[in-house]
């Protein structure tokens, strides 16, 4: 008969196995705490509440409390935000993407950004999306220190102007 080592045998195996568990979900965690390169600025959790109605879109953001806050509506997705330093300076993701101006944001954000803002050269484009992005820029200064962006349903009956 052969001889049984210390180690082998059921417990040994369950042990493994646990082991074996416990690094894949260390290496799941980890592979999803990555940047992608669709990031603005890394994950940042924000409690955001985006309602549209015939002639506005409503913002609520209790969580986001940036001191000051730069506000665009997008008919695609912004480009990406800059990698921290000066090319932060003054960024903004420029046309298409409507700016609707800076807010105090200190204790969270509600605003209502006017749909009939987005007349002129851009109405075409926001017209024809099926989605639009809002992009909420945290701001110091001229500097943009964070961002955040969500997608939504373009508000129905939309008309290029």
């Amino acid at each position: 008969m052969a001889e049984r080592r210390s180690g082998e045998g059921p417990r040994a195996r369950i042990r493994e196995a646990a082991f074996a568990a416990v690094l894949g979900v260390a290496a799941t965690i980890a592979t999803a705490c990555t940047l992608s390169d669709v990031a603005l600025d890394g994950p940042i959790a924000v409690n955001l509440h985006i309602r549209t109605t015939a002639t506005s879109v409503e913002v609520d953001a209790p969580g986001w409390f940036a001191a000051t806050t730069g506000i665009h509506l997008c008919p695609m997705a912004p480009p990406i935000l800059p990698a921290p330093g000066p090319a932060r300076d003054g960024w903004t993701p420029g046309p298409p993407c409507h700016d609707y101006g800076t807010r105090p944001s200190v204790d969270g954000l509600i605003v209502s950004l006017p749909l009939a803002d987005l007349a002129g050269e851009t109405s075409a484009a926001f017209a024809a999306a099926d989605d639009w992005y809002l992009l909420l820029l945290d701001l110091d200064g001229d500097r943009v220190t964070a961002a955040v962006r969500s997608s939504f349903t373009a508000p129905a009956d939309v008309a290029a102007s």
